[in-house]
């Protein structure tokens, strides 16, 4: 992508942009009002107050000064928080969902990093008709977005060297999460581990130096924290380690299967099986261990007596010998 881009498309107007902080940074940019006043409107203009709760149905009010004196007030409302990543705002609520006449827009900020440690701006506007749309490109949006995003750039990038936080700096979010080693090839595994489950996500990428290799890629798969730490030449694949994943039906065991086991994958016996990366792991169909923990001991010694007999676990078949 480039450092700016302007898209307009139906009723929605957003701008992309790159900031060299980290996306915490930016973060605060949005949500601390202090932080706020000092970009969010384009100069000369400037914000005069800011009052805000961040949070769902939490209030959004300012007041915007003109170098003539003018005042705008606006007030809204938090549609959406998703901490550190995104936001969701309207002026057709008041604080606590009280409904306001003449909505003109309902705004969002999407915040996610760039491999350089820097941080992926996404900022729009939807708008319910063609009319209020006009009207914002008429009142200035193109040009008026684009200098307080600069602003909002600077403020990002100044406040990161003040806390001596670069843009290739890394902000661990959780407490506690699985490290899995790597010899190369880390970014590669994490983007892939991500895309094979739902409330799966890569948070953090982290290269000392910006030119240089990955080091740690910080990722969740189905919202549990796992990281990545890239670049030891003696790592050797192990079963000590797995990532166990617990399937619905033998349509997603057989998807999860299929995708961990291609291009250099190898299958294991009772459901495990290695990537192409070197990591195991357990595909297991919630009918396992319902089955083997029926209560009825000849029940369980047939079905584990089945299991041993596969590689991928089909269903069917442990069903036919419980």
């Amino acid at each position: 992508m480039s450092d700016f881009e302007i898209r307009k498309d139906g009723l929605t107007l957003e701008i992309t942009r790159k900031i060299a902080a980290p996306r915490h940074v930016v973060w605060r940019c949005w949500t601390d009002t202090d932080l706020l006043k000092q970009w969010f409107c384009p100069k000369p203009w400037a914000v005069a107050e800011a009052d805000f709760d961040v949070r769902p149905g939490g209030r959004m009010n300012s007041v915007f000064a003109g170098p003539e004196g003018e005042r705008f007030d606006n007030v809204g409302m938090f549609l959406e928080v998703v901490d550190g990543k995104r936001l969701t705002f309207t002026d057709a609520f008041a604080e606590d969902f009280v409904p306001r006449e003449n909505a003109f827009m309902t705004g969002y900020v999407e915040l996610s990093d760039l491999p350089d440690g820097g941080t992926r701006l996404v900022w729009g506007a939807r708008h319910a008709t063609e009319a209020t749309r006009d009207k914002h490109l008429e009142m200035g949006f193109e040009e008026g977005w684009k200098a307080a995003s600069a602003q909002l750039a600077e403020l990002a990038r100044s406040t990161a060297a003040k806390e001596g936080a670069s843009a290739s700096s890394i902000d661990f979010s959780a407490k506690a999460r699985t490290c899995l080693f790597f010899k190369e090839k880390g970014e590669e595994a994490a983007e892939f581990y991500v895309s094979l489950l739902p409330d799966s996500e890569i948070e953090t990428v982290y290269r000392p130096d910006p030119n240089g290799p990955v080091l740690i890629v910080e990722f969740t798969i189905c919202g549990s924290p796992y990281m990545i730490l890239n670049g030891n030449p003696d790592v050797q694949s192990s079963h000590l380690t797995s990532i166990s994943i617990l399937t619905e039906d033998q349509a997603e065991t057989d998807r999860l299967w299929q995708a961990l086991t291609a291009d250099g994958g190898e299958e294991g016996p009772c459901g495990w099986l290695t990537d192409r990366f070197g990591i195991s792991w357990q595909i297991v169909p919630k009918a396992l261990p319902r089955l083997m923990h029926s209560g009825n001991p000849a029940v369980a010694a047939r079905v584990s007596a089945a299991l041993m007999q596969m590689k991928k676990i089909n269903i069917a078949d442990l069903e036919a010998a419980a």
